[in-house]
């Protein structure tokens, strides 16, 4: 019997709108690159091609000036000039300059042209380039002028790039997409190292006429221009991660993802396959899958917060062939969780992350599937002695890192249970660094306030608010631990700050089901995200925490078990 589904809210009508949006937004950046590029170097080229034939002669020349031009980009200059000539038998004059168009400051061109044209006028070298075939037509100076080229092509290919890499990302499928057309999903590093060669190209090619004005202006003692360096230190980086990102894509090759049933069922199976163009060693290799909540708000500046619904992690069981490994899944979510929705700023992401081996390279491919509620299951059997080995294993790792986490000791009257202070080292210091931050911002605005305005002190509240909070709750972070004895039926919980008791509580614990797990936050390192949890015992209207700062469900799990035995708790 076949469960009613919920469609995964991604119909074809948003997706074609995702692509108009791309395609327009694409030929915004593509259209001026290409014109630049025509109407520039294009034009420059031709020119120069077709002058090839015109005859030099003798000219006057009457009048030569320097023309500087004021603009929102800073002055530009363009070379004016009157000259006359003779061409066969008969008199003309001129005023074309050459076939490079428009004013600009790229070097010190325009300058070095008038001293040349003043130094030939002087010695009556003067000369034109003049059409046979239309006398009245010519050109003062004919020559091509290679940096300005140069940086019209750049600028011009920069453009032209970024639009058709914003065209290439606009066409790339959905899963949702490559589902209903009967292809494998692939995926998110397909494009990483196609974005990082991209930022790579733009840093270092819009920094490039910066690096090379650096030598005349430390001539002129500029030497802030030296901070330009940043710049492609900046592309240098983004280079080598594109190069990075590409030696994974290539080494374990496209990664498609085989989804069975498909779409995948939250309420029954969520399982495939993905095909590696590499043999992996058995038991490298695990499985995360999430289903998250995603919030855009913001309008120009848009802004993305996930958080995490569900987690669940798994060892794949690894299918090999000749040259490649088949990597096979299934996971069973809860049919309470909601389906795919990637329409408006209320979001829900399914995804799906494998990572292998960190050698020779590392193996990190992340996917986002289709999932709808559903009941059916998965014609991907894991095999029982998979199963039972990863289950064991699962519950092994699960109890070693309770341990490492929660010191638990058995005294002459009971179990202590020990949360050492300075454990999480990476939140603490992240929530002093930001807290910090904002408190400093604060603070200076607050001094700057008197010389500036009310409305600093206004800005000063808001930072202080947000950042003093953050750094007292960092510092306490860092000394806090508890201590936790129980005897009997009776818990004690003491708080330490810096090995400073600084209270004390006491309850009751004579059932299991009074010990409950609750949520002590998430940390987000990429797209993985950490879940932290306390153990706390129920004791009437009232909660006592026993355990605090357990980084994963199945530690807490095997903590809250191994308590109940211990306990001999019914």
């Amino acid at each position: 019997m076949r469960a009613k589904e919920h469609p995964v809210k991604s119909g074809p009508h948003s997706q074609q709108r995702s692509w108009r949006g791309a395609r327009w937004f694409g030929l915004l950046f593509l259209i001026p690159g290409l014109a630049v590029i025509l109407v520039g170097p294009v034009h420059t080229l031709y020119q120069h091609l077709v002058t090839a034939g015109w005859q030099p002669v003798p000219a006057v020349l009457e009048r030569v000036a320097l023309r500087s031009h004021q603009g929102d980009d800073g002055t530009t200059y363009s070379v004016e000039a009157d000259y006359r000539y003779s061409y066969g038998g008969r008199d003309y004059r001129g005023h074309r300059v050459g076939y490079d168009w428009g004013s600009d400051n790229i070097t010190d061109y325009h300058r070095d042209l008038v001293r040349r044209l003043e130094r030939a006028r002087a010695q009556g070298q003067a000369r034109v380039w003049v059409n046979p075939d239309n006398p009245s037509e010519s050109v003062l100076v004919r020559e091509l002028r290679w940096a300005k080229l140069g940086f019209m092509t750049l600028f011009g290919g920069l453009f032209s790039a970024a639009g058709l890499f914003i065209l290439r990302l606009g066409r790339i499928r959905t899963a949702t997409e490559a589902m209903a057309r009967g292809e494998p999903i692939l995926s998110s590093e397909r494009h990483g190292h196609w974005l990082f060669g991209f930022m790579a190209l733009m840093f270092l090619g819009l920094s490039l006429p910066g690096v090379l004005a650096i030598p005349s202006e430390l001539r002129q003692d500029n030497w802030p221009i030296l901070a330009v360096l940043l710049f492609p230190l900046v592309g240098g980086w983004l280079a080598w991660l594109g190069w990075r990102s590409w030696r994974n894509w290539t080494f374990y090759g496209p990664a498609p993802l085989v989804l069975d049933p498909a779409p995948g069922q939250a309420g029954g199976d969520v399982g495939g396959r993905i095909t590696l163009a590499r043999r992996l060693a058995g038991g490298d290799g695990s499985l995360t899958l999430q289903c998250l909540r995603v919030r855009i708000s913001g309008g120009k500046n848009t802004r993305r917060h996930e958080s995490l619904l569900w987690q669940q992690d798994q060892v794949p069981e690894l299918r090999h062939e000749a040259r490649s490994t088949e990597v096979w899944f299934r996971f069973s979510p809860p049919g309470d969780l909601p389906a795919t929705d990637d329409e408006g700023r209320e979001q829900v992401v399914w995804r799906l992350m494998l990572t292998g081996p960190q050698t020779p390279v590392p193996l990190e491919r992340t996917y986002e599937l289709p999932v709808v509620q559903g009941t059916l299951r998965s014609s991907v059997r894991l095999s029982d002695s998979h199963v039972r080995r990863q289950e064991q294993q699962a519950r092994i790792r699960a109890v070693q890192a309770a341990a490492e986490q929660i010191d638990v000791r058995t005294t002459a009257g009971g179990v202590e249970l020990i949360s050492r202070a300075g454990r999480h080292r990476v939140m603490t210091a992240m929530l002093l660094l930001v807290g910090l931050i904002f408190a400093g911002v604060g603070v200076g605005l607050w001094f700057k306030a008197p010389d500036e305005g009310a409305t600093l002190y206004l800005m000063a509240g808001v930072f202080g608010l947000f950042g003093f909070p953050m750094t007292l709750g960092g510092l306490f972070m860092a000394g806090r631990g508890l201590r936790v004895r129980i005897e009997g039926t009776r818990v004690t919980v003491i708080r330490y700050w810096a090995g400073r008791a600084l209270w004390q509580r006491r309850g009751e614990l004579a059932r299991a089901d009074q010990l409950v797990l609750a949520s002590g936050g998430s940390l987000n390192r990429g797209n993985r995200t950490i879940e932290y949890f306390a153990l706390e015992v129920v004791d009437g209207s009232r909660r006592l925490r026993l355990a605090e700062g357990i980084a994963g469900r199945p530690a807490a799990e095997a903590l809250r078990d191994s308590l109940v035995t211990l306990l001999r708790l019914s």
